[in-house]
This record gives structure tokens, C-alpha cells and sequence, in this order.
């Protein structure tokens, strides 16, 4: 080593060394004070939790996997599908929702997926915390919350956000020093699995983090770091089939991705409006001019990877969860070193919280929940309550409803033309839903009326069939609000029967 490069060393060392010490009250509160952030977000709004409709036939498939002990193979809640092959692969979160609305009504399941998306900040806020400083901590995280408002829910997928986290800062953290994860780590995917089908995301990570970690060691280390990785890939895609569908889960993920197109017509399927501000789009610009301006860098591996994430995430909303949790892992470690951060932790001494502070905090949580539940309203929205009321008054059978209102229709036991779970109904009934309703295909529109036997209708207002079925011959709309509009077909003389449609 030249002796200029060891006089500069000397000198940065000597410099460091005599750096007053700083006491970092902050630090050990970080986790909490952003955990209690997300949460508090949360249930403050929580009727926004339960806007999507999935959300009913989820609770209403939890209750039926607790009365019959045992998890659905075929559909049981359409008519257009009746008996057809299907599988649930979040059955297990479905029977946790169902426990927590039976525990406490329509607040319940909302806490429970703030819950689980503040635990998931918290192990966030935490694991960065051993490679970064306060500051970028703070705003990687700060992102993160504001990011994943645009997909936050009370769905399956919310309650695999810590197991995500954890996941990937393992395959990060193994990759970085130089091995394969720990085997203690491969439960995750089997509890992954069995709440939420995109533990298949999951599995696919582990692949280029393999790869990087052989391309950066050694040559006497490759053969070594290979097997290891080779063993818990397969020890992980394992664990990943121990559900009640065994490979079956792995292979609902491929029937969603081959619905092509149609993926469009579904909103968290859909691409990032960029017509409109959002956090996502004003995070990766910040992240883009942050780059520009420092100069910062990361290994081309990384850069492949992450980019893969943000094109998913501008081509699908639901990706959203994917950008906030799991890629500040794959910029920690470089940013850490871009920032000096090892050295910089030397003139730091971090205060321990009083674990008196932290209990009186939580309770101060819990209290909080009591209140706001108390409080405020927490019906969901969007519920089409009297018009569905209205349906069985006229005991219509076989509806056409609008897609959003299937999972109500579910939980109020009426059988489904169409519901949210696309892999069971497949691109070809898909596009032809929403090319008649749409009437993009006027006549399809009044050949599916009669080929289903339809004998009433549920739609939105806005939907553009709504408009011809007040004017269609047979057809008359006998209710109507800001939500639903409701058509019957009209008796035919002498026809005895009320509107059975058969």
C-alpha cells in the first residue's frame, strides 16, 4: 500500500478516534415511534381498511373452513361456476379474519391487518437500523408507509408483510456475508404459503441473490456457497407445498399470471396512474435525483433486481407492498458505505429505552384502539345493503352483479354471476364479462342475459349497461342509489312464477 494512502488512513482513524462521542437517545425508539405511526394511520381510517369487497368472501370462506374442518377444492358460491375446480391459497388468513370479525365485528379484522402491517414497520425500522443511520432509516421508512397506503387493505396479503420483510432481509444479509441463509428461516415460507399465495414471490427471490453471492466470492468458495444455496432453494420450495393443496399452491400463482390482459380490468392489477401525484411515483423520483446528485452506486446485480421491482410495481399497484418492504434491503448495505456509516457508528453511543417507556407506550396503543373503535364509524363503504335487500325481497336467484359487489353477495349467501377470484373464472368468461357490461359488445351483452338465465341485475351506477337495460324491452330497474342500481325482468302474461328467469 502506497505510504500516502496510509498517512490519509492514520489520519481518518486519528480523526475519528478524537470525535466526541454522541449520545443517540433516538435510535432505540425508531422501530416503535414509526410502528405506532403506521398503526395509529391505520385505524384512524378504518373503514377505508374494508373498502374492498374481497374482504366479505374471505370472512365468509374462513367460516366455512371452521364449520366443516376443512379447506374448499371446488366453487361454492357462483352459479356461473358452480362445482369447478378452485382452491383458496390464504385460507388461513381467511380463518384469522373470520376470528377476528366474529371477536369484534367489523373493527376487528381491521385492526388485524394494522397490526400485522405495524409489526412489518417495526422489523422494518429495526433491521435497517444495522446498517444505516437515523436519518435514511427515517425516510426509507417514512417512504414505505406512505407507499403501501395506496394498496393497505384488510386482505390476506397485508398479513404476510412481516413474514416478507423477514424473508428478504435474510436472503440480503446471507448474500452479503458471503453464504446461504439459515435453514431456521424456511418456516417462514411454509406459514407464507398457507396465508397468502405470493410466497411464490418469495421463492423467486432467492435466485438472483444466489447468484450474486456466488458472483462476488471467491473461486475456492463457489463450490461451497453453491450447494448451500442449492439446499435451501430446495429445502424452501419444500416448505412451500406443506399447505392442504400440496403443489397446488405453487401453481395458482401461474393461472393468475395467465390471465394476460384481462389483469387490466382488475384495479390493483392495473398500471401506476401517472395522470395523478402519488407517493410511489414522488418516492422513485426522489430516490432518481438523490442518485444524480450523490452519485450514489450499487452493484449491477442489485440494480437488475431492483429495477425488476419497480417495473412491477409501475405495472401493477399490487406490486406497491413489494417496492416498500422489500427494496430498501437491496440499497442498505451500499448506502451504508456510500454514507461512511461503519465509521460514523464509532463516535455513537446509543441510550437503551427504558422498557418501562416502552410498555407505557403500548398500553397507551391499546388504549387509543378503545377509543377510536368507540367512536368512529366502522361500517365498510360501498355496500350495496339495500339493494341486495331489495334482490332477495324479489328472491332473485341468478344475478348479474357488477365484479365489486360479488364478495358482498357471497357473505350474504346469494350466488355470484362473477366475484374477485379471477384464477377460477379464466381470461375467456373474464373478457366477455366486461366487454357485455361495458358494451363494447352490445348484442354479447343481451345473449349473456339469456343464456344465464339472468333474472335480475346489480350493478354500479356508473356502469354503462345500466343505461340500455332502462330502455331494454323485459327489463325494469325497481331500485336505485348513490351504489346500486337494480333491474328485474318483468312478468310475462300469464306467467305464474315471480322472477325466476326459468
Amino acid at each position: 500500500m502506497p505510504s500516502s494512502n496510509i498517512s490519509f488512513q492514520v489520519d481518518a482513524e486519528t480523526r475519528l478516534s478524537a470525535a466526541p462521542i454522541r449520545s443517540d437517545y433516538l435510535r432505540p425508539w425508531l422501530p416503535l415511534i414509526f410502528a405506532a405511526t403506521a398503526y395509529l394511520t391505520l385505524i384512524t381510517r378504518m373503514a377505508s381498511l374494508s373498502r374492498d369487497s374481497d374482504l366479505y368472501w374471505h370472512i365468509t370462506v374462513g367460516q366455512w373452513i371452521i364449520d366443516h374442518r376443512a379447506v374448499p377444492h371446488v366453487d361454492l358460491f357462483s352459479f356461473t361456476m358452480r362445482d369447478s375446480p378452485w382452491i383458496t391459497s390464504a385460507w388461513l388468513s381467511e380463518v384469522l379474519y373470520f376470528a377476528a370479525f366474529k371477536l369484534a365485528g367489523w373493527p376487528g379484522p381491521a385492526i388485524l391487518a394494522a397490526l400485522s402491517a405495524s409489526i412489518a414497520f417495526f422489523l422494518l425500522t429495526l433491521l435497517l437500523l444495522k446498517r444505516l443511520p437515523n436519518i435514511p432509516v427515517m425516510i426509507l421508512v417514512g417512504a414505505g408507509i406512505a407507499m403501501t397506503e395506496i394498496h393497505m387493505l384488510a386482505r390476506p396479503h397485508v398479513l404476510i408483510f412481516p413474514l416478507m420483510v423477514l424473508w428478504a432481509n435474510a436472503l440480503v444479509e446471507a448474500t452479503e456475508r458471503g453464504r446461504a441463509p439459515s435453514v431456521a428461516y424456511i418456516p417462514l415460507i411454509t406459514l407464507w404459503a398457507n396465508l397468502h399465495g405470493s410466497f411464490t414471490l418469495g421463492l423467486a427471490l432467492i435466485a438472483p441473490f444466489a447468484f450474486e453471492a456466488l458472483w462476488t466470492a471467491g473461486k475456492s468458495a463457489r463450490m461451497t456457497i453453491a450447494l448451500q444455496w442449492l439446499r435451501f432453494g430446495v429445502l424452501a420450495l419444500v416448505a412451500g407445498c406443506i399447505t392442504p393443496y400440496g403443489l397446488e399452491s405453487i401453481l395458482v400463482t401461474s393461472r393468475i399470471l395467465n390471465l394476460g390482459a384481462t389483469l387490466s380490468n382488475i384495479s390493483e392489477w392495473r398500471a401506476l396512474d401517472f395522470g395523478t401525484l402519488n407517493p410511489v411515483t414522488v418516492c422513485i423520483i426522489a430516490g432518481a435525483a438523490y442518485v444524480l446528485y450523490s452519485g450514489f452506486k450499487l452493484p449491477a446485480l442489485r440494480i437488475a433486481v431492483l429495477l425488476a421491482v419497480i417495473y412491477q410495481t409501475l405495472a401493477h399497484i399490487r406490486y406497491v407492498d413489494v417496492f416498500a418492504l422489500v427494496a430498501p434491503f437491496f440499497v442498505a448495505g451500499p448506502l451504508g458505505e456510500h454514507l461512511s456509516w461503519p465509521q460514523l457508528q464509532h463516535s455513537r453511543k446509543v441510550i437503551p429505552a427504558a422498557r418501562t417507556a416502552f410498555i407505557a407506550a403500548i398500553a397507551g396503543l391499546v388504549l387509543t384502539t378503545g377509543v377510536i373503535v368507540a367512536t368512529m364509524e366502522n361500517t365498510p363503504p360501498l355496500v350495496p345493503r339495500v339493494a341486495v335487500e331489495r334482490l332477495t325481497s324479489l328472491k332473485a336467484n341468478r344475478v348479474l352483479n357488477d365484479y365489486y359487489f360479488g364478495g358482498y353477495l357471497i357473505f350474504q349467501g346469494i350466488p355470484t354471476f362473477i366475484d374477485s377470484r379471477a384464477e377460477l373464472y379464466g381470461p375467456v368468461f373474464l373478457k366477455r364479462y366486461f366487454r357485455a357490461i361495458w358494451l363494447d359488445d352490445l348484442a354479447d351483452f343481451v345473449r349473456l342475459l339469456d343464456e344465464y338465465n339472468i333474472d335480475a341485475t346489480l350493478l354500479f351506477p356508473s356502469t354503462q349497461a345500466v343505461g340500455l337495460l332502462d330502455r331494454l324491452q323485459g327489463w325494469e330497474r325497481t331500485y336505485a342509489d348513490d351504489v346500486a342500481v337494480v333491474h328485474v325482468r318483468r312478468r310475462h302474461p300469464g306467467n305464474a312464477d315471480s322472477i325466476d328467469g326459468n
